[in-house]
């Protein structure tokens, strides 16, 4: 008997489950973006911001169309000191900035009026600027006969390039009553100029509509 009552509870529960993801809201949502995604070309994390409108077309599809920007920066530590005068950075620094166009198609693995998470692929384009030179090298006294160490850089690519590219992304997301919406986002980009952006991770705030 016991053993039937628990059973019945576990439908009850699925049941409420099946009822809750199917309630109707809002089918359309648009959101803002912000979080840390790591430069291959560089190797460091910067900053990512983005835009996002997004539309539901069936239970669990939607598509959506993204504007996002991106800026990472290093530096090639130098820094010398000779005799008695103060200590001098030769540091080589770089910024690379870049802003992009994607759309793309997802799936809901999960789907509730108060959760939902689920995954996107899709196609970008992708306009980046970078200073960061293809080729680095740093003379030392000792070869040029000057008191401080001197920097050779080389470019053999263009400065600013344009390449499409692919991003798959995994979400998550909490609804509450107003349709706001609170979420994260993690994922992989990839484009022609050999550039890979992983991992990112991002937070995300929007309002249904």
């Amino acid at each position: 008997m016991r053993k039937i009552q628990i059973l019945f509870v576990c439908l009850f529960i699925v049941k409420s489950s099946l009822s809750q993801s199917i309630q109707p809201f809002p089918r359309k949502i648009i959101s803002s973006s912000i979080g840390l995604a790591k430069l291959g070309t560089g190797d460091s994390y910067g900053l990512m911001i983005g835009m996002e409108y997004e539309r539901i077309f069936r239970q669990r599809l939607l598509w959506s169309t993204e504007l996002a920007t991106t800026i990472h920066d290093g530096a090639d530590i130098l820094k010398v000191k000779i005799d008695n005068l103060p200590e001098q950075d030769l540091s080589y620094r770089y910024t690379i900035a870049a802003v992009q166009v994607a759309g793309k198609i997802g799936y809901y693995f999960l789907r509730t009026n108060k959760f939902e998470m689920g995954g996107k692929a899709g196609l970008l384009v992708r306009f980046q600027s970078s200073s960061l030179a293809d080729d680095r090298e740093i003379l030392f006294p000792a070869l040029t006969g000057y008191p401080l160490p001197l920097r050779i850089n080389r470019n053999t690519e263009p400065q600013r390039i344009v390449s499409a590219g692919g991003t798959l992304q995994i979400f998550a997301r909490h609804n509450f009553t107003n349709n706001c919406a609170i979420g994260a986002i993690t994922g992989l980009q990839l484009d022609t100029n050999g550039d890979v952006l992983f991992p990112q991770f991002l937070l995300s705030i929007g309002k249904r509509f």
